[in-house]
């Protein structure tokens, strides 16, 4: 091309031949170098040199001083920017690979005016691209980039044009072949079978002759912000760069494929709600890296790829919200960090609110909002990690957590760095996001595996617990009384609603001819500590048999035999004895509550006698105390579980006021009733049917049924 224009003088130097020629190649493009770095200047004024320093130059080469006349003349052509077309950038078959971005002219249209036939006019204004890359955040309109090539070669040879950015909607490359332009297009908007080659990044096939000069001119046109590097590259290379990618991409999207698998199957099997999390964090790391490597184009829903534009910066909210989501809970901040876990959450409900603004903000503003505030997760969730890495040393799956969020930072740092153009798209730069997310997501397995086996030797312990659980419910049956309705003729009631699995509280019928035994006993908490102390006193209840007549005997007999099992543990007790023939009732109470007598008319008395709760460090000095039985009426004997149930929403006690007075509703009732309906209260007033307490209740009829 520089050749051609020379011949347009007269008395213009001719060019050597092609051997010399070639030998020359650099120091052609050294001026037209030169030329273009004084045409970028602020200023393309200039004076012509004097005689004397044109007929010494500095550099003393023979073909520089044919050119010398000629080189003022250049300059003003590239000033006024004629419609000449830029120096020609050769290319050759023998380089592999090129970067070739800082070559390129450009100019921005509106879109109304973004036709070929509009650039192609002498008045467009071509301007050197200013930085190694394609790079124009900010630009809504066309964008236009003009490069002239030359291939020296002896034979014709296919190079490729490659654009690095899969995230521009649609590339037009148009160039004259013959006398006719053709056009190819690539892009995320157009159509694997539209494309000029079937392949997830922008590529565009160029056949140059030797010798052969071509302008080639590209529109880009995309609601994305622009970032690009352009290469150009010989078949050979090409075609291994490609398979290259291809090999890497499909290891690292069958990886992350299996390890979508595996975080589905612990979500679904453990039913923790941070695998679930994981699993959604991946889904969304998966669905960012088939946009950055351009995959996503391969998936074609219909004719149109507009909801495409849509789904990636929604995508990256997501991430976002499931990221920190899943952080608050892998590294339980509400419990270790409540301060923290606060300021997560806020960040979790602004990006939730967020992805509606796409109903307001421009296209282009919502994806670069949401590209910009990605950093602010990444580095929440780094501050978290740095803190439990801190508090808890010893625990490597925190340690792996950190790692996994630090090797995403520095692979978004690098790749964003590539995309500026700060470093070259060598290999690793280039792939610098899927394998940061690639490390990311082994070191968060790693750190998984780490929890599962935590959670195994947990289940193993709850198994195990489980067992010995169900041991004592076991245990715990033992304890309530055979299923009886009457006593010598007396009818009987009970009813028994531990607060847990096992309780604490017992009961026990001794039936002999012509005499009933009635004890009720609360040992202090519930669960299975209380249900061994209340098992052991059932064993040494044994003693109360022998001796029926005597209940203050019986208690003070048992309180010796548990003096060294209570371990700070107490127990109340309230032992009756009944002799319905000789008309006496004898109560042993040891610190429970008074035995309630409900007369058929509604009338209570409260029966008691004097003594302390059963525990290791006082005497309980039980008194024995003889009473007439009544011939009719109820006796009945309760917990304090009972009367110290609480409202759930306000904390209120049921009270004894209001268990009283239920009684005196049931007074013509059957003992079970009573029992039964004391019950069903208790659950209507907490709205629960567990409490805070074990609630027992006891009751026996006076009137003998014959």
């Amino acid at each position: 091309m520089f050749r051609n224009w020379l011949s347009f003088f007269p008395n213009s130097p001719k060019f050597p031949s092609n051997k010399i020629r070639r030998l020359d190649r650099a120091k052609i493009e050294k001026i037209t170098a030169l030329s273009r770095s004084f045409v970028r200047g602020a200023d393309c004024s200039f004076s012509f040199p004097k005689k004397t320093e044109i007929q010494k130059p500095k550099y003393r080469l023979p073909f520089l001083q044919n050119l010398t006349p000629w080189i003022p003349f250049f300059v003003v052509l590239l000033c006024f920017q004629s419609s000449l077309e830029a120096f020609p950038l050769s290319i050759e078959e023998s380089k592999n690979y090129r970067d070739i971005g800082k070559y390129f002219e450009y100019v921005v249209v509106p879109e109304q005016e973004s036709s070929l036939d509009r650039i192609l006019r002498e008045d467009t204004i071509w301007r050197p691209n200013p930085k190694a890359t394609i790079s124009f955040s900010q630009v809504k309109d066309p964008l236009w980039l003009r490069i002239t090539l030359i291939h020296y070669g002896n034979l014709p040879h296919t190079f490729f044009l490659h654009f690095s950015s899969p995230v521009v909607d649609v590339f037009e490359l148009h160039t004259q072949v013959k006398g006719n332009w053709i056009t190819q297009v690539s892009g995320e908007q157009v159509l694997q079978k539209n494309k000029p080659i079937y392949s997830h990044i922008p590529a565009f096939p160029i056949t140059l002759s030797p010798d052969e000069t071509r302008a080639i001119y590209v529109k880009i046109n995309s609601a994305n912000p622009i970032f690009n590097f352009v290469s150009i590259y010989n078949s050979r290379s090409f075609i291994a760069f490609s398979k290259k990618q291809d090999i890497f991409f499909a290891a690292y999207f069958g990886a992350g494929f299996m390890m979508f698998l595996f975080s589905l199957f612990l979500a679904n099997t453990l039913r923790y709600r941070k695998f679930f999390f994981y699993f959604f964090y991946l889904a969304t790391v998966l669905l960012i890296n088939l946009f950055s490597t351009g995959f996503m184009q391969y998936i074609e829903i219909g004719n149109s790829h507009t909801w495409k534009n849509y789904l990636f910066p929604i995508t990256i909210y997501l991430t976002s919200v499931f990221g920190l989501l899943f952080t608050i809970e892998f590294l339980e901040t509400e419990k270790n960090f409540p301060k923290v876990n606060k300021l997560a959450k806020g960040f979790i409900l602004l990006f939730i609110s967020l992805i509606f603004t796409i109903f307001f903000l421009e296209l282009r503003n919502f994806i670069q909002l949401g590209v910009s505030l990605v950093i602010i997760p990444i580095l929440l969730v780094l501050f978290i990690s740095l803190m439990a890495v801190i508090k808890s040393k010893k625990k490597l799956e925190v340690v792996l957590f950190l790692l996994a969020f630090g090797s995403i930072l520095l692979g978004g740092a690098l790749n964003t760095l590539t995309v500026q153009g700060f470093i070259k798209p060598i290999h690793l730069s280039s792939y610098s996001l899927p394998l940061g997310s690639a490390i990311e997501v082994f070191f968060l397995s790693m750190a998984l595996v780490l929890k599962v086996s935590d959670y195994r030797k947990a289940t193993e312990e709850k198994q195990e617990l489980d067992l010995q659980l169900k041991i004592a419910q076991k245990l715990q049956s033992g304890l309530l009384p055979q299923k009886r309705t009457h006593a010598n003729g007396y009818a009987l009631g009970f009813r028994y609603s531990p607060a847990s699995d096992i309780g604490g509280d017992f009961v026990q019928f001794i039936v002999k001819e012509n005499e009933i035994g009635l004890f009720l006993c609360d040992v202090s908490g519930h669960g299975i500590p209380a249900a061994m102390i209340a098992s052991m006193a059932k064993v040494s209840l044994q003693i109360w048999d022998d001796s029926l007549d005597r209940p203050a005997y019986a208690a003070e007999r048992i309180r010796l035999s548990l003096l060294s099992s209570l371990s700070g543990h107490f127990l109340s007790a309230f032992f009756v004895y009944l002799h319905p023939e000789k008309n006496i009732m004898k109560i042993a109470n040891a610190g429970h509550h008074p035995l309630i007598y409900l007369d058929r008319n509604g009338n209570i008395e409260h029966i008691t006698s004097q003594g302390r709760a059963i525990n290791e460090y006082i005497e309980a000095q039980v008194v024995e105390k003889t009473l007439p039985l009544p011939k009719s009426g109820t006796l009945i004997l309760f917990t304090d579980g009972v009367i110290e149930a609480r409202k759930s929403t306000t904390g209120e006690l049921f009270g004894e006021e209001r268990f009283l007075s239920i009684l005196q509703t049931l007074a013509d009732k059957d003992p079970q009733t009573i029992c039964d309906q004391v019950i069903t209260e208790v659950e209507k007033f907490q709205k629960s049917k567990r409490s805070d307490d074990d609630v027992t209740i006891l009751a026996i009829s006076l009137d003998k049924e014959t």
